[in-house]
């Protein structure tokens, strides 16, 4: 399992390179950039707000790898090892995710149709999808209400 994690990593900073070389970042950023997409650390300027709750969080991350550990999750999110236990229980508790064991992993199931009956997603993505229309101001607030 560690030599498949360092090889990860390494094929991880080579394509890193590779790309900030041919398209001109800086290649520190781009290593980064690239070992966040890979799901290895995570990556961002977080802002003064989190917007997502921890199980939010979790969540999409599991959207995004629904093979990743909980010491992957943990350490993508920078969070406990135990947080994120708690979090994956409640997220199947609420019939959300299932998990099985293949070949000694565990692999995350996501039920779409739960997960899209949610209240709160549905809401999200409708805000989301208002952001990108083409009629929307470029900052929000700036239109006249009446």
């Amino acid at each position: 399992m560690k030599n498949q994690n360092s090889e990860k990593i390494k094929k991880a900073l080579e394509l890193a390179i590779q790309e900030s070389s041919s398209n001109g970042l800086d290649a520190v950023e781009r290593i980064l950039q690239t070992l966040d997409q890979q799901k290895i650390v995570r990556y961002h300027n977080d802002g003064d707000v989190n917007l997502l709750s921890t199980s939010g969080k979790v969540l999409v991350s599991l959207i995004e790898d629904s093979t990743m550990t909980i010491r992957a999750i943990a350490t993508y999110l920078g969070l406990s090892e135990t947080m994120i236990d708690k979090t994956v229980k409640s997220l199947m508790n609420a019939g959300l995710v299932t998990k099985t064991k293949v070949n000694r992993q565990n692999v995350y199931k996501l039920n779409k149709k739960i997960i899209n009956e949610q209240l709160d997603i549905r809401q999200f993505l409708r805000a989301i999808s208002l952001l990108n229309e083409e009629n929307i101001d470029d900052e929000i607030g700036n239109s006249d209400p009446f």
